[in-house]
């Protein structure tokens, strides 16, 4: 059976890698994608003879000959380059392929910077609700307000005072608000759900198991409590809590760039590229039948299984079996 667990848990490990692989397969430079090979081309005078020009060095001074009078020649030739592309040319129609890359670029960054962000404020307020019951009353209400309103909507209602300015302002700055905005909607949205995972379970080992014997030898609450969040549970705990985060944040991205893309086309999210608005913009590939214009319905397949790839991989990371303490 422990042989069986192990090879579960390795077979579980592997698929995760597997399917978070594009966030990271984005990172690699345009440049391996494709590779110059350049040819030189032999010029053929009228009668098909190579045609013969006079050898320069690299400072344009003519070679000699070993007798230092008459003047080397060498064929003419033309440098020609030629690109061989590894990626199936159907797919760098338009500049699809390297959207594509740059969509989960910046995908990866908004799940790193918004699990990060989400954990540290969820850990502290699932820390402070547990110490301090007056404390925990007054986020739980915060929460419930929060949990009450639907996540794409809270996104929309963000975004919406910075959008003109993320329109007419390019560069740094602007990709710099666009997602420090998207990531303070996401952390709203994921707050409820995350902090009362941390919580429910740090009270209960506080309140049932550790508590009385802790308080026999003088241990302060604050103390008893930072001992419990290093205890198993509460990593394992940890760990499904940023998997649910990541999974939360990349629904809500998808979404949000797909309605942006079709409600707002291009002037939507100037500087924050989500796949989900490469898929509305290739929607048309599977629903436009009755066109006349070709599409590749692959332009909109390739996204959506990336993405549920990835998807995938949080759920395994979320449907791991709890450990006991």
């Amino acid at each position: 059976m422990k042989k069986q667990s192990k090879l579960l848990h390795s077979l579980k490990i592997a698929l995760i890698v597997i399917f978070v692989l594009p966030l990271f397969v984005s990172w690699i430079p345009q440049k391996c994608y494709y590779n110059e090979i350049k040819n030189e081309i032999v010029v053929l005078d009228a009668e098909g003879n190579p045609e013969l020009i006079q050898a320069t060095d690299d400072n344009g001074d003519v070679i000699f000959e070993e007798d230092g009078i008459t003047p080397k020649m060498v064929n003419k030739t033309i440098v020609s380059t030629e690109i061989k592309n590894y990626i199936p040319v159907n797919l760098l129609q338009n500049g699809f392929f390297f959207d594509l890359m740059k969509s989960f670029q910046e995908l990866s960054i908004t799940l790193v910077t918004t699990v990060v962000f989400a954990m540290l404020i969820s850990i502290a307020l699932g820390y402070l609700s547990v110490l301090s019951m007056g404390v925990g009353r007054f986020f739980n209400n915060i929460m419930n307000a929060i949990e009450s309103v639907p996540s794409i909507l809270i996104a929309l209602f963000c975004y919406a005072p910075v959008s003109g300015a993320l329109v007419s302002v390019k560069g740094p700055t602007s990709t710099a608000l666009s997602l420090a905005v998207f990531v303070a909607a996401a952390t709203a949205t994921v707050l409820p759900e995350a902090v009362r995972s941390i919580s429910i379970p740090l009270s209960d080992l506080y309140n049932r198991k550790y508590s009385v014997s802790f308080r026999s030898y003088g241990f302060s609450k604050n103390r008893i409590l930072a001992v419990l969040m290093k205890t198993t549970l509460i990593r394992d705990t940890l760990n499904r809590v940023a998997a649910g985060i990541l999974l939360k944040t990349l629904v809500l991205d998808t979404s949000f760039g797909y309605v942006i893309q079709v409600g707002l086309g291009s002037t939507g999210t100037p500087q924050h590229t989500s796949p989900g608005a490469l898929i509305a913009a290739n929607r048309k590939a599977i629903i436009d039948f009755a066109s006349d214009v070709e599409f590749n319905p692959w332009l909109f397949w390739i996204p959506s299984l990336m993405l549920l790839a990835i998807s995938i991989a949080f759920l395994i990371i979320l449907n791991e079996t709890k450990e006991d303490v």
